[in-house]
């Protein structure tokens, strides 16, 4: 069974709290065009970069057509009470949300209830209990015994918990004319990440939203991010100082001053910074420095700060910043991006 009602409504007020944090702008492919389809769940991917739902109906000639949901991270959908069972296979949903760009059976997860397919009554909603996290369970001391900054643990977006404020630097990026132009240009259907590709080096650190982790050792650290499962192994000596190809992630080198581990990066390839764009060149260097905050109602947090600087786009040096709550215990989601459909 299948039911299908164009609207012509956009969602932004439903879709604002959830997709706001997308790995790829939904604009790339959504329209602002409210549909809703019910269907028989197939299979649902909870994963990172974005939880997938394929589900079965009818067309109009009673043919049988899959069609795929998008919804946001799993990370995000965690929070507010789903996980990897929150439906099955034969479970009858109806989905609310914008349809394609490019007429492909899509259709943005806005709101999803469980339905009897008979009376087309809603029977349940898919997400359970939201997960609320103890904040006197989630501080670590602020040194090490060896004397250096503490800085091992998962550091989350923790959204559900008040005193747990994330912050990011949003200011526009200073552009030069070449900037400037593409910029003005873009379109987020050619945002690579809408393809899977991987991200750069400053929209994988700097500017992600999600959850990330750091494991110190003697002569390196390494930071695992859970948005599109990279995973950077950065030396505190030049062994991976080898010039030559570019990279997404680049190459790094890191050392410790005082209470703060900085790290410094180059032969980046050129990459859209963000969803909305903003692309780099493959002249950018960036600088990360992180170091603890004091302790907030008994959690303990990070601050990351990343100064991208590119002769190529930018007139001068460009900020973003982060603070993340510790996160005891903390489990990452797995990735598996899926593609659109295609026409």
């Amino acid at each position: 069974m299948r039911k299908i009602i164009s609207t012509g409504l956009a969602l932004g007020l439903i879709l604002s709290a959830s997709l706001t944090q997308a790995h790829h702008s939904f604009s790339a492919t959504f329209t602002e065009d409210e549909i809703t389809v019910e269907g028989y769940v197939e299979k649902m991917s909870f994963t990172n970069p974005h939880v997938i739902i394929y589900f079965n109906t009818t067309d109009e000639n009673g043919e049988p057509q899959q069609w795929m949901s998008e919804g946001s991270a799993a990370t995000l959908l965690r929070r507010r009470g789903w996980n990897a069972t929150s439906l099955v296979e034969g479970d009858y949903i109806r989905v609310t949300g914008n349809s394609t760009r490019n007429g492909s059976p899509m259709v943005s997860m806005g709101t999803l209830n469980l339905v009897d397919p008979a009376t087309g009554a809603i029977v349940g909603d898919p997400a359970g209990e939201a997960v609320e996290v103890i904040a006197a369970e989630h501080s670590i001391p602020m040194l090490r015994p060896d004397g250096l900054p503490n800085l091992t643990g998962a550091w989350t977006n923790a959204i559900r918990n008040p005193g747990s404020a994330r912050r990011r630097n949003r200011t526009p990026l200073p552009f030069n004319e070449a900037g400037a132009a593409l910029q003005a240009e873009y379109d987020p259907i050619i945002d690579p990440q809408v393809q899977c590709e991987p991200p750069g080096l400053v929209r994988q650190s700097g500017f992600t939203p999600h959850p990330y982790r750091i494991q110190q050792f003697d002569d390196h650290v390494i930071i695992s991010y859970e948005e599109y499962g990279s995973v950077r192994t950065i030396y505190f000596d030049d062994r991976d100082l080898v010039g030559g190809e570019h990279t997404h992630l680049g190459q790094s080198i890191a050392r410790y001053e005082g209470e703060k581990l900085i790290i410094e990066s180059s032969h980046l390839l050129g990459n859209l910074t963000s969803p909305q764009g903003n692309y780099i060149t493959d002249q950018t260097t960036t600088v990360e420095t992180y170091y603890r905050a004091e302790d907030e109602d008994g959690r303990s947090f990070l601050n990351m700060e990343m100064v991208v600087t590119d002769p190529g786009h930018l007139t001068a040096p460009h900020t973003l910043s982060s603070k993340k709550p510790y996160t005891a215990d903390y489990e990452f989601i797995e990735v598996d991006c899926h593609k659109p459909l295609a026409y």
